[in-house]
């Protein structure tokens, strides 16, 4: 978790060291253990070191191979290094940095590079003798990259404030993705920032600037057609552990303590106790866990299953009482370090966990978000079965659902309604939706007019439809995985993270567990009525029973909904403040959805919320214009 930071003047002007040394103090919160730049004539590069495993401990970035011509500064941890070191004579040793395996790589595939790393990176490099700068973001988008380029520059960064640092970049807001969050759709856009003259480098993406000319290229997909099919499974399960085991070890290389997101979930608890036996049998040492409870809201409370996982193993464990801190008293703080209206419900949350990791001396932080989403919940087998007219195996599965989960036999029917209607009809009816702002609707709150001049409801409607056209599970999995809110969720927790010093690492993320669960029948993914099939199977004796076998997630809304309510007087502040955002939102639809609120109706809670924060944002920015 450094920072890098760059700046390419394709016009032919040097670059003023103090702009990229006023770059990269803006960054400095990320990186205190190391500060440099280069440059030479119309490039500048820049980065501040965080020290996280033992060889970033003698890595000197950005780094100059005299030799090659060529300077690379990265933020980066490369998982295959034995391999490459093969591959490229190189012996893997500590004094060897992650950066240098990428330089090297880019000297001997050139722009295929990227195509042979494993791990998260994001990276730059300049090369001399061809005059033009290139670099790469991770496969699944765990380490951030923003950047601005017209025909005279090229600028980039890990976090946006620094690109603003360069004077003639405008501030200017994208109101498309001011849409998109009123319309709870944030992040789909894999390009798109709150600012309209930057960008995100999508994950699984390289670019190549020069001179006279620049392109991004995607170096990885998802293969749909991928099968994997084995005899039993028994097979299958014992190559789900072995991939996730290796998931896991590869993010505990680190020259410091490790901690670990523990909330009693199947996810967080898999990784926890993986990670705890590898440690046992390594190191024999504890991880530490970090885990919020919430004492006075019992059905958000998860501490009877954290306390089952922690009495399997040894733990260093500490809590975090979440329920006694505000969702928005920070928020300022949120907004310096994300360049933006944070848009995740429970960010106080991880906020105050990433807090009290960092004083106990943790930099690298296991996470198991997003497991369901890799190995799939696989609900939409449902669908598979009707189409197949396999109704049999149907029947079977939606009842062991409503028996397991209380799922109604009406809404697994709706949802297998709704898939099977013609294009056409599926497009007028979420029409219909936004148009009547009934149930569902995403525009609900947005001011009409400024819904219009977007075609926000067109755009909903889209994303719509291609999250509900699929034939079978697989494909529905497909769309899943290449969704771009996994990139802005990344996104999200990286600037949460990074002013605690912390590197969160997603096991769940890597790129050869991704591969292996979308190419496993979808029968591995729902059985008997079980959702994460697989992983339930192959986590045996590994996690508590009650975890594994555990029919419900947790449910941290009914804490969210209880914070919210207590910050009822700001919300009401918002509302009589709204000219501050009044060209965004529809004050009679905010109102009406508050009234609602105080009412005990939490229907709306996520317009409210996701307007607060706009507001918040509008009147911070405000009060820095008037001083």
């Amino acid at each position: 978790m450094s920072a890098i930071t760059g700046i390419f003047y394709r016009d032919g002007r040097d670059v003023k060291p103090e702009i990229i040394k006023k770059m990269n103090n803006k960054l400095a919160h990320r990186g205190p253990d190391g500060y440099a730049v280069w440059n030479n004539g119309p490039i500048g590069l820049g980065h501040q070191m965080l020290w996280t495993t033992s060889e970033s401990l003698h890595e000197k970035l950005p780094f100059n191979d005299e030799k090659s011509n060529l300077i690379i500064t990265a933020d980066a941890r490369i998982d295959n290094r034995k391999e490459l070191s093969t591959e490229l004579n190189i012996e893997d040793k500590r004094e060897i940095s992650d950066s240098y395996f990428i330089l090297k790589s880019y000297e001997k595939w050139g722009e295929k590079c990227p195509e042979h790393l494993l791990g998260d990176f994001a990276f730059a490099i300049w090369d001399i003798n061809n005059a033009k700068l290139f670099g790469a973001r991770d496969h699944m988008g765990v380490k951030p990259f923003y950047y601005y380029l017209d025909d005279e520059k090229f600028i980039f960064g890990t976090e946006i404030k620094a690109i603003f640092c360069v004077e003639d970049v405008s501030k200017k807001t994208n109101e498309l993705d001011v849409a998109f969050q009123l319309g709870l759709i944030s992040g789909n856009d894999r390009k798109i920032t709150f600012y309209e003259n930057i960008s995100r480098l999508p994950a699984a993406n390289l670019f190549v600037i020069s001179k006279e000319k620049n392109y991004l290229k995607q170096f990885w997909d998802l293969d749909i057609n991928y099968e994997i099919k084995f005899d039993s499974d028994e097979e299958y399960e014992k190559k789900f552990h072995d991939i996730l085991t290796r998931a896991v070890r590869r993010r505990l290389r680190s020259a410091f303590p490790i901690g670990s997101m523990l909330s009693g979930g199947l996810d967080s608890s898999s990784i926890t106790c993986i990670a705890q036996k590898i440690l046992n049998s390594d190191k024999n040492i504890n991880l530490k866990t970090f885990s919020a409870i919430f004492e006075n809201v019992p059905k958000s409370n998860e501490r009877y299953f954290i306390e089952k996982v922690l009495s399997a193993y040894e733990f260093d464990f500490y809590y975090i009482n979440a329920d006694e801190i505000s969702p928005i008293g920070e928020m300022d703080q949120f907004f310096e370090f994300g360049d933006r209206p944070l848009v995740v419900p429970n960010n106080f949350m991880l906020w105050n966990i990433y807090r009290v990791a960092f004083q106990n001396d943790v930099r690298i932080l296991l996470d198991g978000f997003d497991g369901d989403v890799t190995v799939s919940h696989g609900l939409e087998i449902l669908v598979e079965y009707f189409r197949k007219m396999n109704f049999k195996r149907l029947f079977f599965e939606s009842k062991a659902l409503k028996n397991l989960k209380n799922v109604s036999y009406k809404s697994i029917f709706y949802m297998i309604l709704f898939n099977l209607l013609p294009t056409y009809f599926k497009r007028r009816f979420l029409f219909r939706r936004e148009n009547k702002k009934i149930r569902g609707s995403q525009t609900k709150i947005v001011k009409e007019e400024f819904s219009e001049r977007l075609n926000l409801k067109e755009r909903i409607v889209e994303i719509d439809l291609e999250d509900n056209e699929f034939n079978n599970a697989h494909k529905k999995h497909f769309t899943e995985l290449n969704s771009g809110t996994i990139q802005f969720e990344n996104e999200l927790l990286d600037s949460m993270a990074a002013p605690f010093l912390i590197e969160p690492r997603h096991p769940f993320y890597d790129k050869e567990l991704v591969e292996f669960c979308l190419a496993i029948p979808s029968e591995q993914k729902f059985s008997n009525g079980w959702d994460r099939h697989i992983m339930r199977r192959a986590m045996d004796g590994i996690i508590p029973n009650d975890i594994q076998w555990r029919k419900e997630k947790g449910d941290l809304s009914f804490n969210f909904d209880r914070s919210l309510m207590n910050e009822k007087k700001l919300i009401e502040e918002m509302i009589n403040e709204i000219h501050l955002i009044e060209k965004y939102v529809d004050i009679d639809s905010i109102q009406k959805s508050y009234e609602k609120f105080v009412m005990g109706d939490t229907e709306d809670i996520m317009y409210i919320w996701n307007t607060l924060l706009l507001y918040l944002w509008f009147k911070d920015n405000f009060k820095q214009q008037k001083i």
